[in-house]
């Protein structure tokens, strides 16, 4: 009967996903090589760029199989999951780690910055950012997948999932809407949301 207990509990229990986008690091690598990014999830598909054999911070924004999707510039690709290892740390939801939002139309951008408790937002317009308080942190959870960020006039709200800033070839792994209510007036902001590097 116990054994029977345990065994329910057990396949009860939902296991821990990976969750993206997360920081990763080459490891495996000779120093005299680079990881291939490819076009797609195969090793025969065209290469598009590199990473060096000890870069770090490496910002992985899903998986295909044994295969991640990374950047490079402005271009997604494909590198293989072989070779890189997940840098210690909470998961991007529990907003530990520094974010860079932007935005189009009207073109902004948008870094938290958790550690020193602040947001910089940035429009064209602005010569230099004013960093401002953090006024409330509301990490994501298996309960709630959107996480929350209060700033100086507003809230921007982020989401866990597949994002375009409609410009580059670049994939995001986070989603924001910022709905601001100062006076600035802008009302609601879409983006898209990196990890930054450390």
């Amino acid at each position: 009967m116990i054994r029977f207990l345990f065994l329910f509990l057990f396949l009860a229990l939902p296991l821990k996903a990976e969750e993206f986008p997360a920081l990763y690091a080459v490891t495996g690598v000779a120093d005299d090589d680079v990881l291939n990014i490819r076009a797609r999830p195969d090793a025969g598909s065209a290469v598009i760029g590199s990473l060096d054999p000890d870069a770090t911070g490496v910002e992985v924004i899903a998986t295909s199989g044994n295969w991640a999707l990374v950047n490079d510039g402005e271009v997604s690709g494909y590198a293989s999951l072989r070779y890189l290892a997940r840098e210690p740390g909470p998961a991007w939801g529990a907003l530990q780690t520094q974010l860079t939002c932007i935005g189009t139309e009207p073109f902004w951008s948008l870094k938290v910055d958790p550690q020193r408790g602040t947001t910089d937002f940035l429009t064209p317009e602005d010569q230099v950012a004013d960093p401002e308080p953090i006024s409330g942190l509301w990490p994501a959870g298996p309960w709630a997948k959107s996480a929350a960020v209060g700033l100086s006039d507003g809230i921007a709200v982020l989401v866990g999932t597949s994002c375009s800033d409609g410009m580059s070839d670049r994939s995001y792994g986070i989603a924001v809407d910022i709905f601001r209510t100062g006076p600035a007036g802008e009302g609601r902001l879409s983006g898209c949301c990196r990890l930054a590097r450390p």
